[in-house]
């Protein structure tokens, strides 16, 4: 394992360093797509990638999702641009910031600054909180059989409601993300220049 920027794997150099070693380069590098902004896609190799993985794969086997996204940033409003682009037919975004609340709404997310759980309202959530409270807030949204991806870095423990998702059949994913293997497809979307416009419930 190795992460630009951290002392982790080795010294790489970090992401604003004016060379870096890349292990590996003709595997790990990928081609960005004429036509894309290197500027607007400088997020290809971590967070917009990661926030494709947390939802594109789950629209394509559940077309006109649900999708429930509580974050505090860039990954949750990557989701919901993608989320939206791919056909979910409600995104509900929640965060404290009336700023990152504004940008979801241009992406046609709904928005709230805070919520109750939600029974059986979404069918796929995704949390970028880092809190596990918000993580127990998101799993309790789901509807039967949902699915929630968290983008991880809870750092405190917490308690889930272990008998709720039980009884709810909840599917939990909560990984550090590859995201060179999503990286071609993620900036295929980009590329596409696909976007939602509809309007959301």
């Amino acid at each position: 394992m190795a992460m630009y920027g951290a002392p982790i794997g080795g010294k790489w150099g970090g992401l604003f360093s004016d060379l870096v070693r890349v292990p590996y380069a003709d595997a790990m590098l990928v081609l960005l797509p004429a036509g894309l902004d290197p500027a607007a896609m400088a997020s290809a190799s971590d967070n917009w990638s990661l926030s494709w993985r947390l939802v594109a794969p789950h629209l394509k086997a559940r077309p006109g999702a649900r999708v429930l996204v509580v974050a505090r940033g860039s990954i949750g409003l990557y989701v919901c641009d993608i989320a939206r682009a791919l056909g979910a037919s409600d995104v509900l975004y929640v965060d404290p910031d009336p700023e990152h609340r504004k940008l979801a709404e241009s992406f046609g997310a709904r928005t709230a600054e805070a919520i109750e759980p939600i029974r059986h309202g979404f069918d796929l959530a995704v949390e970028a909180t880092g809190r596990v409270d918000q993580l127990a807030l998101v799993v309790r949204s789901l509807a039967p059989e949902g699915i929630c991806e968290s983008a991880g870095n809870h750092f405190r423990p917490g308690e889930l409601p272990l008998l709720d998702m039980y009884l709810t059949g909840v599917t939990l994913r909560i990984a550090r993300d590859n995201v060179r293997a999503h990286i071609p497809e993620a900036l295929e979307l980009a590329a596409s220049g696909k976007r939602s416009h509809r309007s959301c419930r």
